[in-house]
């Protein structure tokens, strides 16, 4: 009776082991199913999301200083926004010396309007140039190229823009773009 005993609790022991294994078992390939099938919506998530990224370039010798704002989706550029800031001139000096801030201002958007290229690019959809005075000592000039609507082989052709090699811009991946411009010394805010 000990003998019959002691083989069914072995017994017992041995299937209830087994019955473990199994259910071990499909509950990893149900884990991994599950998995998998998340993997492809993660996926396209990342090339759906929209990706704004600013970097800031260290201040140059003369002091002047850019930052760039880039908004990307997947490999594709949506926009560029590129703000430069500098010291005035000596000349924009002496001239704000004489007139002030506010009529320094206004005289540097009169001298933009008679500007042919630059009023040519300015008619361009989804570019935009803006230059503000900042103080008597700091101009800013805004370069926003928006490339869901801009043209950009028609902007490359432009007399103000032909030198920003905007098709070649395109042509790179946004992220190495950022990456490169991290790697030469910017910095990401």
């Amino acid at each position: 009776m000990k003998k019959i005993m002691l083989a069914s609790l072995a017994l017992l022991f041995i299937l209830v082991g087994c019955g473990q294994k199994k259910e071990t078992g499909t509950a990893t390939k149900t884990e991994k199913d599950a998995l998998q099938s998340v993997l492809p919506v993660i996926e396209n998530a990342e090339k759906n999301t929209v990706v704004t990224k600013t970097l800031v370039f260290p201040k140059s010798e003369d002091g002047s200083q850019q930052t760039q704002t880039i908004t990307y989706k997947d490999k594709a550029f949506l926009t560029l926004t590129i703000q430069q800031k500098r010291p005035v001139s000596d000349e924009l000096k002496a001239y704000i010396n004489q007139h002030g801030v506010e009529e320094t201002q206004k005289a540097l958007l009169e001298a933009e309007e008679k500007d042919a290229s630059i009023v040519e690019a300015r008619k361009l959809t989804g570019f935009k140039l803006e230059t503000k005075l900042l103080s008597e000592t700091e101009v800013q000039t805004t370069t926003s190229y928006d490339f869901q609507v801009l043209d950009v082989k028609k902007a490359s052709q432009l007399e103000f823009l032909k030198n920003i090699g905007l098709e070649n811009l395109i042509k790179n991946e946004p992220a190495k773009y950022i990456s490169d411009r991290l790697a030469n010394g910017a910095t990401e805010s």
